[in-house]
């Protein structure tokens, strides 16, 4: 166990994430301007209570000061108060504005790619049933640790997260402790990107003048360029007061995980770095050695544990996983008949693993179902939230006169497919060569 984490250890970290899903009826691509994205967590019903404590926590803890925070109790216990009563899918991504860019990604080594390749958005807090983080951060992190020993000594539980084991098998959510498992994988997630999001945030943006004049932070900088180039008034607030939502948010779960400490898998093997490789430096900060090797730990540790609570069935794992052509057909199958909407979902997002295998026409064709299965379940003006019907006209109207939808090759027939091709490039290469096979 990584016990007790000491915050120089945190402070050198670097990875990430986003925050602010990109606009409406494009949630893939992040837009080249200055727009202020709608919140898609904004669908959940927030109390007059839950709204004071951020006032509290606002005044206990601005202005933000990097040097002092992790240590002042009552900053952090009113974050608290408000951070555990919010969902945890809203603070998957954290995004800024770039002067010449727009709105950009923090750059971070993200654990989890769900969020990268299939944004959470109104569809997802839908769901009736959401994890929020008093469901994370509360208090049993020893406990969750303790539990997740004994999982990984269940052959039958470690089975799951290996690609011969396919399909759900919910006869073993009870022994492989799947909601748990759920709950330790995205703490994991969580002390991640929450580290590399401070260090980013409390570094200046260009790690090369450091020993310059302009000593700003990237934090700095980023609100600097929102009141540059965000005329609107309530969208400038709104642009300000999510970076600032996000970056106390990120002190908040760091100070938990400095006092918790990870248990990861023993044994894991890890990739040296160069001293010359491009991974050592990034952006604000090196990325070490040391750094690299605890980082394919613990992102190792998550993704067997959130492997094992999806194929144990538990729903909140299931959104929170990264489906693709990489998980078994088997799998795939199971998800399409359990969680049809997010399987469309996911084959339709341009960005997502299922697109090498099917067209961007076929791709719009799963957005147009995903569409009208929100449409029946939630009403035209909620499924207008996530796709814009206007663009996926053709598409509806395809799917409407009865067509049948394109789906994915199973992993078998891909796999196959690229090892006969690669079998045929390489007996070209020999038979050009004049070489002979004995």
């Amino acid at each position: 166990m990584l016990k007790k984490i000491p915050s120089g250890l945190c402070i050198t970290i670097l990875i990430f994430g986003l925050w602010v899903t990109p606009a409406p009826f494009n949630p893939y691509f992040h837009r080249v301007d200055f727009t202020v994205p709608p919140d898609p967590s904004s669908i959940v019903e927030k109390s007059k209570e839950h709204q004071d404590a951020w006032e509290h926590a606002l005044q206990q803890c601005t202005p933000i000061d990097k040097y002092t925070i992790l240590d002042d109790r009552d900053c952090l216990d009113a974050l608290g108060k408000y951070f555990l009563n919010e969902p945890v899918w809203s603070y998957s991504t954290l995004h800024y504005y770039d002067r010449t860019k727009g709105l950009q990604p923090i750059p971070v080594r993200m654990i989890n790619s769900r969020a990268r390749i299939l944004p959470y958005s109104y569809a997802d807090y839908m769901a009736p049933d959401i994890p929020y983080w008093r469901d994370i951060l509360d208090g049993r992190i020893p406990y969750r640790q303790s539990l997740f020993h004994k999982v990984i000594r269940e052959p039958k539980c470690m089975e799951l997260s290996t690609q011969h084991r396919s399909g759900m098998h919910e006869d073993l959510a009870q022994q492989c402790s799947a909601r748990e498992m759920y709950k330790y994988a995205t703490y994991l997630d969580a002390c991640e990107v929450a580290s590399q999001r401070v260090v980013v945030l409390i570094n200046p943006p260009n790690p090369l003048v450091v020993r310059g004049v302009n000593k700003a932070i990237f934090y700095q900088v980023a609100l600097e360029v929102i009141a540059e180039k965000i005329a609107d008034g309530t969208q400038r607030d709104t642009a300000e007061q999510r970076l600032e939502k996000g970056f106390l948010h990120a002190f908040w779960v760091m100070s938990h995980c400095m006092e918790q400490g990870y248990a990861v898998l023993p044994n894991i093997e890890t990739n040296d770095i160069k001293s010359n490789d491009a991974r050592v430096l990034r952006g604000p900060g090196f990325w070490t050695s040391s750094r690299d090797q605890a980082y394919q730990r613990v992102n190792r540790t998550h993704d067997v544990l959130l492997k094992i609570a999806a194929k144990s069935g538990d729903s909140w794992a299931v959104q929170s996983f990264p489906l693709g052509i990489f998980t078994s057909s088997e799998f795939n199958t199971e998800i399409q008949d359990r969680f049809p909407l997010l399987m469309h979902r996911h084959i339709g997002s341009p960005t997502g693993w299922f697109r090498s295998e099917i067209s961007l026409k076929e791709q719009a064709q799963h957005r147009a179902k995903a569409f009208l299965m929100l449409k029946d379940t939630f009403g035209e003006q909620n499924a207008q939230m996530e796709y814009d019907p206007v663009e996926l006209e053709n598409e509806i109207e395809y799917l409407l006169d009865g067509n049948a939808l394109s789906y994915p090759r199973p992993l078998k027939d891909i796999l196959e497919a690229r090892a006969l091709r690669f079998e045929n490039v390489e007996d070209r290469l020999l038979e050009e060569s004049g070489l002979k096979i004995p």
